[in-house]
C-alpha cells in the first residue's frame, strides 16, 4: 500500500478525516483493519500501523503529515456515536409490534 492512497486533497489535510473501522480480519500477511472512509470507499491497513486496542466500530482521525500518516483514536466521538445507535435501535425495537396469535405467531 503507498502513501497516496491515504492522502486527502490539499484542502482537507489541515483538519483530519474521520475514518470508521469497519471490520478487523485475520490475513495470511497479519491482522488488518478495513476502514471505511467518509466517501464510503474502504482501505485495509495492517492492523500494527493503528492505535493498540482498537475495535470495530471506533473512529480515527486520519491526518496526512510530513512524518507519514497519523491514526488517532477519538474515544468521545466513537461513544457518542454508539450511544446514537443504540438509542436509534431502542426506538424502533419499542415501536408497536405486529399482532401475534397466543402461540406467539405473527398474524398476517
Amino acid at each position: 500500500m503507498t502513501r497516496e492512497e491515504f492522502r486527502a486533497p490539499a484542502e482537507q489535510r489541515e483538519r483530519p478525516e474521520r475514518w470508521t473501522v469497519d471490520a478487523l480480519e485475520d490475513t495470511p500477511h497479519g491482522p488488518v483493519a478495513r476502514l471505511e472512509r467518509p466517501d464510503g470507499h474502504t482501505v485495509d491497513v495492517a492492523l500494527r500501523h493503528l492505535p493498540d486496542g482498537v475495535r470495530e466500530g471506533d473512529l480515527l482521525a486520519v491526518q496526512d503529515g510530513p512524518d507519514g500518516v497519523r491514526f488517532q483514536p477519538l474515544p468521545q466521538e466513537t461513544q457518542a456515536r454508539r450511544e446514537q445507535a443504540q438509542a436509534q435501535l431502542d426506538a424502533l425495537n419499542t415501536r408497536q409490534s405486529p399482532p401475534t396469535n397466543d402461540q406467539g405467531e405473527i398474524d398476517l
